[in-house]
């Protein structure tokens, strides 16, 4: 027996699990073992897949897709650009707070590899991602296209989109997904030049996810190869609307709720430097970057979508001390912007103390290119009925669609969900 009373009092402290075969977060109700669920990590949630088929259930439906995708934080989608494609990658870096010295701290990173993640290796184009889908093509040395995927690494989950006949010979081809609130549908939108010479005119076509066609869209919009990534706002797409003479006179959209193509203004203070768009709190924006002898940027935001009056100048970059062109990618809480230049180095800029300066963020070396990211959970499962849907890997504890609720406990219904769940904060 041992008289060391420190000793003795610390062990008392030590509670004692005691092991039961009911686990007590089953007692919790349904909205909040959501609601805890959707606040982990990425690689937390897949582990917490494996520990029992209640949770399984939890995380696989459609409200905790939906609850944690409000909630996911906005990421970094680096893909290396190399002429040998073993050594091509496509990685998830999300980070946070502020960088110390030149490397920002990495709260979570992932690598997405063929046959776990991505249906074929990394010889790919990204289209976009919407939602934490991805649209992915393989593009070949003539131009023309292989069949369109949609997928959601972070589940191994796609699907292939055939392309119609004659499309992948069309000229200047471009696909970008989106997602229309009010019919809860997924489309693919895809311009395209029937010919080549300067009498062509632009055409587009849409395919939305289930219906197994394709359906063309009428009075397309032309330079509709310049489309951009990260600038879906209002259930619209947009991209820069350049004239013959490559400059920038308007910005183009399309609705994928109504299917019409449409133009925007300007902000009023256009002086005609690189001009790149981007979304700052549910706002579309656009960057501005002068690269003369006192390189500046200023970025701009649409208030009120729609409205030219609305047009707001955010922040005026200066002291830059290099003039090379940098891209906005991600707006960050402590008042930094993350930049890239040129596929080669990300930078930040700080909007309180004015100045610019190189970072690190992953090991990634070479060439490359980033998009900003938001992870989910969102299943083809559910948005894609109708499709031939392929798993790359298995789901812990399914082995098919018919299996998948066997066992599972009763679960609240959707609007019971909605009504009880905790508020954001």
């Amino acid at each position: 027996m041992d008289d060391n009373p420190r000793k003795r009092a610390s062990s008392s402290q030590i509670p004692i699990v005691i092991a039961s075969s009911e686990c007590l977060m089953n007692k919790l109700a349904s909205c909040l073992i959501m609601d805890i669920l959707s606040r982990l990590p990425i690689k937390t949630i897949l582990n917490c897949r494996c520990v029992c088929k209640t949770w399984l259930d939890f995380i696989s439906d459609s409200f905790f897709a939906k609850l944690h995708l409000e909630r996911s934080p906005t990421s970094l989608l680096v893909k290396t650009i190399s002429n040998n494609p073993e050594s091509r990658s496509l990685q998830l870096v999300q980070i946070n707070g502020k960088p110390v010295g030149l490397r920002f701290r990495v709260a979570e990173e992932m690598k997405f590899v063929q046959e776990i993640n991505l249906p074929y290796n990394n010889d790919f184009l990204i289209a976009n991602s919407c939602n934490g889908l991805l649209c992915i093509s393989e593009t070949f040395q003539d131009g023309s296209h292989d069949d369109i995927y949609l997928c959601n690494p972070i589940l191994g989950e796609y699907i292939s989109i055939p392309l119609a006949a004659g499309q992948g010979t069309r000229q200047k081809s471009s696909f970008r997904l989106g997602y229309s609130a009010i019919t809860k549908e997924y489309k693919v939108l895809r311009t395209f030049y029937s010919k080549k010479g300067p009498d062509s005119q632009p055409e587009a076509e849409i395919y939305t996810i289930g219906t197994g066609k394709w359906r063309g869209v009428h009075k397309a919009l032309r330079s509709l190869d310049i489309l951009m990534f990260d600038s879906f706002v209002c259930g619209s797409i947009h991209w820069v609307f350049r004239d013959e003479d490559t400059c920038v006179n308007v910005i183009g959209s399309f609705n994928f709720e109504n299917e019409q193509f449409s133009q925007l203004s300007l902000p009023p203070c256009y002086d005609e430097g690189c001009v790149t768009l981007t979304v700052f709190e549910g706002c579309l924006g656009v960057s501005f970057f002068n690269t003369d002898s006192d390189p500046q940027f200023e970025i701009w935001v649409m208030k009120e979508y729609g409205n030219k009056q609305s047009w707001t100048k955010l922040f005026t970059g200066r002291n830059l001390d290099f003039g090379n062109l940098y891209e906005p990618l991600i707006f960050l809480n402590s008042g930094l912007i993350l930049m890239m230049n040129n596929h080669e180095r990300f930078a930040i800029y700080d909007t309180r103390r004015k100045f610019m300066k190189v970072i690190r963020i992953c090991h990634i070396q070479g060439s490359k290119y980033a998009i900003a990211y938001k992870p989910s959970f969102v299943s083809l499962k559910d948005v894609a009925k109708g499709e031939q849907l392929k798993m790359l890997r298995k789901q812990a504890g399914r082995e098919d669609d018919e299996s998948s609720s066997a066992g599972a406990c009763n679960c609240t219904s959707h609007d019971q969900l909605s009504e009880s769940i905790p508020p954001r904060y």
